[in-house]
């Protein structure tokens, strides 16, 4: 299954904020004995904006279980791999993510402790 998720911006906050599309479990990934990517693309209302940056809070993933982020060239998208290959690469870890749009700068609200609908995270099943 692909994870690629799907980054627009949530109008009806105030200030604006970011949006991850998590539907249909799209943050889920699935153990394997390869690395997987996930995706983050700008759409909509995002997309001719860039991403500034992606960061872990709350409780990091252990070491080893994801790369480092990698913005493309245009900025329009991120990439990150993910290590899932066994039990002790389960979990579930919330992330904050940055874009700019039009010289305005835009985050993902995360609602601690995770849960809800609007909290980004990664799911290693």
């Amino acid at each position: 299954m692909p994870n690629n998720l799907h980054v627009s911006l949530d109008e009806s906050t105030d200030p604006w904020s970011v949006q991850v599309d998590q539907q249909g479990n799209a943050n889920h990934v699935g153990r394997s004995p390869d690395p997987q990517t996930i995706t983050w693309q700008l759409t909509g209302n995002a997309a001719s904006g860039s991403i500034i940056s992606f960061q872990w809070i709350a409780t990091p993933p252990p070491e080893g279980i994801f790369g480092s982020p990698a913005i493309s060239g245009n900025g329009n998208q991120l990439t990150l791999s993910d290590t899932n290959n066994s039990a002790s690469t389960a979990g579930t870890w919330t992330y904050q993510l940055t874009v700019e749009v039009d010289g305005n700068d835009y985050s993902t609200v995360a609602d601690l402790p995770t849960g809800t609908s609007t909290t980004p995270t990664i799911k290693n099943n």
